[in-house]
């Protein structure tokens, strides 16, 4: 009888040539399946991004709705500069206030945030522009925006009583510093009051009436909102998409102003004409049927409507 127990647990033992065998053998499997598990991962982010960006145009439609078809500013102003005592709004605490979407100033839970946002703010104190890679960071809003730097801050008096953690990119007109010629509407929305500046012009409302290519035209993308359409690709200096997704090439998931989503590829991001981007790069950029920065790209990209144009932004 004791004889025949030993012989069963004998068999049913490992020796250590097994064990290591079978070590092996998951050590191969895992090595095999992590690439694909974290592929899977960053996809269901990526989805969950889109996701969230079909939210938030969908919720800036509907702000339209009730506020006679205006396009939400990407932050209200007054004056041609930010200061302690005129804080800017900013887009997402504008949704946020009003009922359209709620949000919070946490990186998690929060849908104006993209799951793949770094935890860094991409627009320090005291610096204006991003260096590569805070693109994929974020910016709280409502904050002081000035030309020597920016800091979130809450304004009580207008009912903006809390921060909201941006991670998406507004394609907005985002005049700040020495008053210039502007073209009312040129982008998807702008800084709303804006001016006068030494033509007597304040930036209004955008419609979405005036759109001619809402299915083209860029409204939001990964990264975070401060300016800077000039500097949209993965190689810009200071530019503020944030390329947080990876197929076979960087991307950035896109929200376009007819409501639909998609992505764009780091080098296929289109650019606005300003400082280092000729007008035929611009136009090449913009025109035809691939996605645009301008609410009309053959008019406000004409030579007659480019000449003489002032552009200064932070």
């Amino acid at each position: 009888m004791f004889e025949r127990s030993r012989c069963r647990n004998g068999k049913q033992a490992f020796t250590l040539i097994e064990l290591l065998v079978v070590i092996s053998i998951i050590a191969l499997l895992l090595s095999i399946l992590m690439p694909s598990l974290h592929k899977a991962r960053r996809s269901a982010k990526s989805v969950v991004c889109q996701a969230q960006l079909k939210t938030l145009i969908s919720a800036i439609h509907t702000y339209a709705g009730f506020n006679a078809d205006f396009v939400v500013p990407s932050y209200n102003m007054r004056g041609v500069t930010g200061s302690t005592s005129r804080p800017y709004d900013g887009w997402g605490p504008i949704l946020d206030r009003d009922n359209y979407v709620s949000g919070n100033g946490e990186l998690t839970n929060n849908p104006f945030v993209c799951p793949d946002t770094q935890d860094i703010p991409g627009v320090p104190f005291f610096r204006s522009g991003a260096k590569a890679g805070q693109a994929e960071g974020y910016m709280d809003w409502p904050a002081i925006v000035t030309i020597s730097g920016s800091y979130a801050r809450t304004i009580p008096r207008r009912g903006f009583d809390k921060l909201i953690r941006v991670a998406y990119w507004i394609n907005g007109d985002n005049p700040t510093g020495l008053p210039r010629a502007l073209q009312q509407g040129i982008h998807f929305t702008g800084s709303v009051g804006y001016g006068p500046n030494l033509s007597g012009q304040i930036m209004k409302h955008n419609r979405f009436a005036d759109f001619k290519r809402p299915a083209q035209l860029v409204a939001l993308a990964d990264g975070f909102y401060s300016g800077k359409q000039e500097a949209t690709r993965v190689m810009d200096q200071g530019r503020r998409i944030g390329y947080r997704h990876q197929r076979s090439d960087l991307y950035a998931n896109v929200a376009f102003a007819d409501g639909h989503v998609s992505v764009i590829k780091g080098d296929r991001f289109p650019r606005k004409h300003d400082e280092g981007i000729s007008l035929e790069e611009a136009r090449r950029d913009n025109l035809g049927g691939g996605p645009t920065l301008y609410s009309d790209p053959n008019r406000y990209l004409s030579e007659k409507k480019v000449s003489g144009r002032i552009n200064q932004q932070d």
